[in-house]
């Protein structure tokens, strides 16, 4: 396994508990929900690594089902540096494309 892999591993492991390289966003929907918006683990920033998911979260209801989608091309691959980029429009532009989980 090269270093480069046992970084990726690493990174699914913590992401298990939570810890690993993701970033949480709150915002509110059009209809008035509060909403917290997880970009989570990326696996590079080359071309050809994957985008990062984004989990959303119901804040106002905690037993409404999760939704998911990908960060679009074109955001940076890096949880944090996406989060700076994406505005509360584009979340809920996102979230009207999510899927339930």
């Amino acid at each position: 396994m090269s270093k480069q892999d046992s970084g990726v591993l690493k990174k699914l492991i913590f992401r298990l508990d939570g810890t690993a390289d993701s970033k949480k966003v709150e915002f509110t929907s059009n209809a008035g929900t509060r909403w917290e918006a997880e970009l989570s683990i990326h696996s590079g920033t080359s071309p050809q690594s994957p985008n990062l998911l984004i989990l959303f979260r119901n804040r106002d209801n905690v037993v409404a089902r999760q939704r998911y989608t990908l960060v679009p091309p074109g955001y940076s691959k890096v949880p944090t540096e996406a989060a700076k980029q994406l505005t509360e429009e584009d979340l809920r532009e996102l979230l009207a494309e999510s899927v339930q989980v």
